[in-house]
């Protein structure tokens, strides 16, 4: 090849071909895989991408919140940040006490045990599945993870894997004493009364025709009912209620506040807290939307707080407090 301008124009190439192949590798390593999720307008809980928290629970005289970053924040009653620890190269997002320590769980099956001090050890999991969510059922931790994937334990040995025959991710747990349910993020509904066999409603299917097809973000059981929260495929929210887990009803998520303004939630709800002294449901929302479900089905009210998303949610008598995008929380009183 003695010509120089044919050495040159392969030099070229060889250039080009090389920037094309950087720029589809880049393309590749930055697309945003939503495992068992295919709908680009799902807002997946707990979304690793933002920064902030992604679950609170009671502790103590306050609260724990937990989140990205490795962020494990010990919180007042009021919701102030009273101390803040940094674990390295975590991510949390779901919390779970028990007694005098906690539970966090997060991303590639990393689950910690802390005890009252501060002090952690790590649990093995036998999985590289992020964790989505904790429960405590029949003395045995119960862990929601991607792809299908249970993990049971007692938090003191390794846990155990349970795959079930679902599409989604198990992206919610909750336990009340007599059984424990679950949700994905395709529409199905799990359930057991003893933590090892598994029923699976796929709800979509049951309900074609009825209702729209769901993709559920949260679930909590109380000792009267069980609520199920998510979006439709068009985005808009979605509220289900049942007795046992059997049939289901759709809760309307229209509201009219004290100053007389109203409407309908258009925001995805990503979390449910229970308040058993006052017999209402709360959801935690994006864009700063926390809203109040009664048992009067014309009395549901909206807090607008800071404009960020909110992930976790918990309480006290007196107060609802949230957590979310930015390591923000707020208190919310309740009258």
């Amino acid at each position: 090849m003695s010509n120089p301008n044919l050495k040159f124009l392969v030099v070229l190439l060889s250039g080009l071909l090389l920037q094309m192949n950087v720029a589809a590798a880049n393309l590749y390593s930055n697309k945003d895989f939503d495992d068992g999720n295919d709908s680009s307008q799902i807002n997946a809980i707990k979304s690793n991408k933002s920064v902030g928290y992604k679950a609170i629970v009671r502790y103590g005289v306050g609260f724990i919140a937990a989140g990205s970053g490795g962020r494990i924040d010990r919180l007042s009653a009021a919701g102030k940040i009273v101390k803040s620890d940094t674990i390295v190269g975590e991510t949390f997002t779901s919390l779970l006490v028990m007694g005098q320590k906690f539970l966090a769980g997060g991303n590639k099956g990393s689950v910690l045990i802390f005890s009252e001090n501060g002090t952690s050890q790590r649990i093995g999991t036998n999985t590289d599945k992020n964790i989505n969510s904790l429960t405590l059922f029949k003395d045995m931790v119960i862990a929601g993870t991607d792809n299908g994937e249970l993990l049971i334990g007692n938090a003191r040995e390794p846990f155990r894997k349970i795959e079930l025959s679902v599409t989604g991710n198990i992206v919610s747990v909750s336990a009340r004493a007599a059984d424990c349910f679950g949700v994905t993020n395709q529409g199905e509904i799990i359930h057991t009364t003893d933590g090892i066999n598994w029923d699976v409603l796929d709800f979509n299917k049951a309900y074609a025709g009825y209702y729209k097809p769901c993709h559920f973000t949260s679930i909590l059981a109380t000792p009267s009912s069980i609520a199920v929260a998510g979006i439709h495929d068009d985005g808009s929210p979605v509220l289900l209620f049942s007795n046992q887990g059997n049939v289901w009803s759709d809760r309307s998520l229209n509201y009219t506040n004290d100053d007389g303004t109203g409407g309908s939630l258009t925001d995805s709800p990503n979390n449910i807290y229970y308040h058993d002294t006052r017999d209402e449901f709360y959801l935690a929302c994006n864009n700063g939307k926390l809203m109040k479900i009664p048992t009067c089905s014309h009395c549901n009210k909206v807090f607008n707080l800071r404009v960020v998303n909110l992930f976790g949610i918990s309480g006290t008598d007196s107060d609802i407090i949230v957590a979310g995008d930015n390591y923000f929380s707020e208190s919310v009183q309740l009258n």
